[in-house]
């Protein structure tokens, strides 16, 4: 059940990057038995069926994945906008890209992303992504970064009901998603992937600039060019533990990924991820085999999963800004 607060946060930089994850799941005691249905992968009907429109603006891009993998579209919600907007505004003035304002600060509206919220609409959850680049930096890209760090991904892939975006470009570029309240729409035994089953395009690389680091506490990756993440997202409820995954290219190649460590902090996550050591390889096939196990609403759940997808001809943009990419991060 949601209650009225902001349920955690992550920051990432490409320029300045960031996304916080809101949610209440419980770890629930180890069941002795689980005889119920098979957890199985959400249905994912991909590109072919999906008919948003308007994927120029962050919202879109959000909506156009959630239908490429099976999930219901977030209403946009002109309330939730207009507190995006007071923290893009925030943001641009104090040069800043955190999810806390201070009090006192240039056009500060309140501490934390459910309070900026609800100023303006009632909600009983909130969450928020966002990116700052210095300058005029490259405005139009912002969501596909956040989208590939893994856990930011799980945030967008959540059961947000409703959510509205920002965007100021001042002495920086600022975009700003806001998301709020629960709109359930998996069932207790089914998780989300992505890549999904039967993906093409799926880029090759992603830099590691999250926190908490998908890689580790040491921070040895950090702003390293690495393979595109593997994740397995469930309802708001959900706690996944990968145990195994064996990636393979389509020679049968086994290709090391590392299964993200699980903290305290990581109760309250509803993602699991596995990020690959190494870029992948461009116009290749992939299959992954995932073991592992799903805690809700006090059943443990085993889950042996099976699915593949292809690589994009051309490696991509990543590349080209590790450059630019100056991590840090926070995440509560």
């Amino acid at each position: 059940m949601m209650h009225s607060t902001t349920l955690g946060a992550y920051f990432l930089a490409l320029g300045l990057l960031a996304g916080c994850a809101t949610k209440v799941a419980r770890v629930e005691p180890t069941a002795a038995h689980y005889d119920g249905p098979p957890v199985r992968l959400h249905p994912a009907p991909g590109p072919a069926n999906t008919i948003v429109v308007g994927t120029e603006n962050a919202l879109g891009y959000v909506n156009a994945r959630r239908q490429e993998a099976g999930l219901p579209l977030i209403a946009v919600d002109a309330d939730i906008a207009a507190a995006a907007a007071d923290h893009a505004r925030y943001l641009d003035l104090n040069r800043v890209g955190t999810h806390e304002e201070t009090a006192g600060k240039p056009g500060f509206t309140g501490i934390d992303v459910f309070t900026r919220v609800r100023l303006h609409a009632n909600a009983d959850g909130a969450s928020e992504v966002l990116a700052v680049f210095g300058g005029s930096g490259p405005a139009d890209t912002p969501i596909e970064d956040i989208f590939a760090s893994p856990y930011h991904r799980g945030a967008i892939l959540f059961d947000w009901a409703r959510a509205g975006e920002a965007s100021i470009v001042g002495s920086s570029s600022v975009t700003v998603v806001d998301f709020a309240d629960v709109a359930p729409a998996l069932t207790d035994t089914e998780l989300v992937a992505w890549p999904y089953d039967g993906q093409r395009h799926v880029p090759t690389m992603w830099i590691d600039n999250e926190q908490p680091d998908p890689m580790g506490a040491d921070g040895r990756y950090r702003g390293q060019v690495l393979g595109f993440p593997i994740t397995l997202s469930g309802g708001p409820n959900a706690h996944i533990e990968l145990l195994g995954v064996d990636l393979r290219d389509q020679r049968g190649k086994k290709v090391p990924c590392k299964i993200a460590p699980l903290t305290v902090a990581d109760a309250a996550r509803n993602t699991a991820v596995c990020t690959p050591y190494e870029p992948l390889r461009t116009g290749t096939h992939y299959t992954i085999h995932a073991l592992g196990r799903v805690t809700q609403l006090g059943k443990i759940a085993p889950f042996d999963l099976v699915w593949g997808f292809s690589t994009r001809e051309e490696p991509g943009r990543a590349a080209s800004v590790v450059a630019q990419s100056r991590s840090r991060a926070v995440s509560e």
